[in-house]
């Protein structure tokens, strides 16, 4: 099966055939791709720059992880997005990363980690995902932009 990668503003050209990720961004973005049909995986529905005063903004929350839940959506979590940030900013998308790792398995939603450069080997990336809180991660290796 082909992996079809479809940008923010191309919800809407969804291949059924293909294994269609979306990637995400703000609140209304993420809700929007989670009730698309078609959509099998989300990455990156984490916001870098928008905090609450009070509380961290990952970009879902239990709703939305009800919703993919319901709709069958996984989400994702980019390692090439992360490899990109300064240390500071690494630290915030982490803490971000595991907040969202809690409510997919509080709500069993399947998460998955995705590497698009091929560069670490799966026993690595389980390590990883371990290290954020993840009980049953999936990789998905095979993605080319």
């Amino acid at each position: 099966m082909e992996i079809n990668l479809i940008n923010p503003s191309g919800v809407n050209k969804v291949k059924k055939d293909h294994f269609n990720i979306a990637i995400g961004g703000n609140y209304e973005l993420n809700k929007k791709i989670l009730n698309t049909r078609n959509i099998n995986l989300i990455i990156d529905p984490e916001l870098l720059e928008e905090d609450f005063m009070h509380s961290r903004n990952s970009g879902l929350n239990h709703v939305l992880v009800k919703l993919a839940k319901k709709n069958n959506i996984g989400i994702g979590f980019s390692l090439d997005r992360l490899n990109k940030l300064d240390k500071l900013n690494k630290v915030n998308l982490l803490g971000k990363i595991m907040q969202n790792i809690k409510l997919c398995n509080k709500y069993k939603v399947k998460y998955y980690i995705v590497n698009f450069n091929n560069y670490k080997n799966s026993k690595d990336l389980l390590s990883f995902g371990l290290s954020l809180g993840a009980k049953n991660i999936n990789i998905i290796q095979e993605v080319t932009t």
